[in-house]
């Protein structure tokens, strides 16, 4: 497929048609290898890719026996909402989102007054954020308003038939659509270039992952990632709770309790969204069980271990290669590089992280080959020795957002770290990072795995020793006291959790003490790092660092 590709791309534009039949080819072979060697178990699902890949060869097989006019016209958009396998094969079943508002801003700019090129759209979208189903429903509502719209599904399928583009647009008295999924394949092309700046009577709407300097700047509106993303009022209006309860008005109010959490793990993510309700829904609606019982399998370290977890996973994350989180904290040194993470989907434009499950993965996939600490214990134990290989290796120094070092930061730069053990993963809870209300009331984090215990962080600075003591005081009680005098704590941890409290002390020598009510806590529990002198002490007695074992694998 390779090679058949790189051929094509240096072909001149009059080749291009004929090698894309070349790769079309290439690739249905790859697919079908795929589907031969797969587990009996998980052929179904390679199947699906050996039937795309063939209709594609057949499509540009086809076209190249009748002739460039007749190629462009086999790209004619034709929807059928059922059974269209376009729809049957997202993941979650035939349900499908329907984005109503999206969709009439889209077609508004599409049909606005002007020249084709004039008004372009691109929906701009992380991976698996519903892109390519916005796009045909904006091709559905064209189509039936009288619309003639052409689909195509790469953007390379551009390459090769420019001429007859070219003589298309001239020849028109009115406007047509081309609609072209996977922008991000072909920018710079000389296709590109004719749509984005010469057509007169063809408007392009793209949809493709927008990459920093990519062609979705040259489109006259970009639709942002943030966009995509479902709103819990949305998940309402759109009927995705109604669909989850089967029309079963007794299920409606557990099930909308798991959607509605699954929704705050992953800041409306569309397809992990949708796939991860499909995996919990149905002991709901099938057995009975309570939303509670759903969202602690969701939250337990077997479920995210799963098989189909990990498929979510790795369907919506980047190239990590390309991003870093860190970025985030460190104020305007590289504005190039949070705007990128806010396109890939990690924040806001407030560089708040929006989507939990997301920046997990992230934090997941940086330990993929990492190292072991030998002997992990559970509990505080564990999370001593965490701490240790941890807090040497952070480097405050960068974060220049809040004037120096701030929680957030030091607390996410210390996930970074932690996450290069093979045996920690790690949940992220901190409200300061994580969108707001999606907390939960929970500690900043959690590390799974062996240790599974909860870490509160907190930073003090040395202007202020009384704020700070009342601070730390006050970090301690939320895991033994009610803030209302209610008869449970802040915190409620589950049986078999351990917590402890992180104090990054940015001034002094010495650990400080809390109020005498916290004097056994302090000494069993508060973890405190001088940060001037990077020296670490559980109550009043120094820890030093531990060595990291290489990883056997």
């Amino acid at each position: 497929v390779g090679v058949a590709e790189a051929k094509r791309d240096a072909a001149s534009d009059e080749e291009k048609a004929g090698l894309q039949v070349s790769v079309a080819e290439a690739k249905v072979g790859v697919a079908e290898a795929k589907w031969q060697a797969a587990p009996e178990r998980e052929k179904d699902e390679f199947l699906k890719d050996v039937e795309i890949a063939r209709k594609a060869w057949d499509l540009f097989a086809g076209a190249m026996e009748q002739g460039a006019e007749r190629q462009l016209e086999s790209y004619k958009f034709v929807l059928e909402r059922n059974p269209a396998p376009e729809f049957m094969f997202n993941g979650f079943g035939p349900f499908t989102v329907e984005r109503k508002e999206l969709r009439s801003q889209i077609i508004t700019v599409a049909q606005s007054t002007g020249f084709g090129w004039e008004r372009t759209v691109h929906i701009s979208g992380s991976k698996a954020s519903g892109k390519t189903t916005l796009l045909r429903l904006v091709g559905e509502d064209l189509l039936k308003a009288g619309k003639t719209v052409y689909y195509f599904e790469n953007s390379r399928d551009l390459n090769g038939i420019l001429p007859a583009i070219r003589d298309h647009d001239k020849e028109l008295s009115e406007r047509i659509f081309f609609l072209v999924d996977e922008t991000q394949a072909n920018t710079g092309s000389s296709p590109f270039t004719f749509l984005l700046k010469s057509a007169k009577n063809i408007v392009m709407i793209g949809a493709g992952i927008p990459d920093y300097g990519a062609s979705s700047e040259g489109f006259s509106m970009r639709l942002q990632t943030s966009k995509l993303f479902i709103t819990r009022q949305e998940l309402e209006e759109e009927g995705v709770v109604d669909y989850f309860a089967d029309g079963s008005a007794a299920n409606v109010e557990q099930v909308s309790a798991l959607v509605f959490h699954i929704h705050r793990d992953c800041g409306g993510h569309v397809y992990p969204l949708m796939r991860l309700s499909e995996l919990l829904v149905r002991a709901i609606v099938k057995e009975g069980a309570s939303a509670e019982d759903c969202i602690n399998t969701y939250d337990s370290h077997g479920f995210r271990n799963s098989r189909e977890f990990g498929e979510v996973c790795r369907r919506i994350l980047p190239d990590v290669g390309k991003y870093d989180l860190l970025k985030l904290f460190r104020g305007d040194k590289d504005q190039a590089a949070v705007n990128r993470l806010e396109r890939a989907g990690f924040c806001d434009n407030s560089g708040r992280i929006i989507s939990r499950l997301l920046a997990e993965a992230y934090l997941a996939s940086v330990g993929a080959c990492g190292g072991i600490i030998s002997d992990l214990e559970p509990g505080v134990k564990g999370i001593e020795q965490v701490l240790r290989f941890g807090l040497p290796r952070i480097e405050w120094e960068d974060y220049t957002s809040h004037g120096g070092p701030v929680e957030n930061a030091l607390t996410f730069e210390l996930l970074y770290i932690v996450s290069t053990l093979k045996q920690i993963d790690v949940r992220l809870f901190d409200p300061k990072l994580v969108d707001a209300g999606t907390s939960s009331r929970r500690p900043d984090m959690f590390l799974n795995s062996v240790v599974k215990s909860y870490v509160e962080a907190l930073l003090s600075r040395g202007n202020g020793r009384a704020e700070a003591k009342k601070s730390l005081d006050e970090h301690i009680s939320r895991f033994y006291e009610s803030p209302n005098n209610g008869s449970e704590p802040y915190y409620k941890l589950q049986c078999g959790q351990d917590f402890a409290i992180l104090h990054f002390q940015n001034w002094g020598s010495e650990p400080l003490k809390p109020s005498d009510k916290w004097t056994q806590a302090f000494g069993e529990r508060v973890f405190t790092y001088i940060m001037p002198t990077r020296q670490l002490f559980r109550g009043n007695m120094r820890v030093d660092s531990i060595p990291i074992a290489a990883s056997s694998v």
